[in-house]
């Protein structure tokens, strides 16, 4: 089961809290509990930060922490991707995932250079900048339903009733129903999901700075 993180590029399912549950289950934690003291301690440390104005501290950030955060990303989201083909085994849908997915690659790629090339009209050049990569997505997962490609089985999220959680419980999370001694076992992993967020939030933008230096105090 893998915690979502919001951030500008919507969330990463690339976290190491991927691995929580299989860490506190074995342990006989109860799971969503546990995340929820995760939120908890994380929340109020992101009170501190904000209380304390910590946006400042990125003027002593360089250019390379945001590079190996940007790897770090990247390399998981390759590392979540062999998983899941290694799951998928070597039958049909193992190689027709492999298909799309380069596809889906290849042509969201092409539109991006496009779009910054001289071919085309700027319109067109525009379009297929802004637009080449979310059409891409959209073509390709249905494409995968056209003719004999539709007898494949390929993994979906599950779903359930709408408004109801997929899961046979309530909205609520009865968060109080874990032992004391876990609720403080949450803040290691809560301190690194705050540093994460902290980091994809505020750190990012150096990425769109000028230059490559640390960032100036009139920046």
């Amino acid at each position: 089961m893998v915690l979502p993180e919001i951030g500008t590029d919507g969330w990463h399912d690339v976290s190491p809290f991927s691995t929580v549950y299989d860490i506190m289950m074995p342990m006989g934690t109860n799971y969503l509990a546990f995340m929820c003291w995760i939120g908890l301690w994380s929340l109020l440390f992101h009170w501190i930060l904000a209380i304390t104005n910590s946006c400042n501290w990125l003027r002593y950030v360089t250019r390379f922490p945001c590079d190996i955060f940007g790897f770090y990303v990247a390399f998981i989201y390759l590392q979540k991707g062999v998983q899941v083909l290694e799951a998928l085994g070597d039958d049909e849908s193992f190689y027709l995932s492999i298909v799309v997915s380069l596809l889906v690659f290849v042509i969201a790629y092409i539109c991006g250079e496009l779009g910054q090339s001289s071919l085309f009209r700027h319109p067109v050049r525009v379009f297929l900048k802004d637009y080449g990569t979310p059409l891409t997505v959209i073509f390709f997962s249905c494409f995968v339903h056209f003719g004999k490609l539709r007898l494949i089985h390929l993994e979906n999220l599950p779903t359930g009733t709408a408004f109801l959680p997929t899961m046979d419980r309530g909205w609520f999370i009865h968060f109080w129903n874990i032992a004391v001694g876990d609720v403080f076992l949450a803040i290691p992993f809560a301190i690194l999901l705050t540093v994460l967020f902290w980091f994809d939030h505020n750190g990012r933008f150096l990425f769109l700075l000028p230059g490559r230096g640390s960032v100036s105090n009139e920046s």
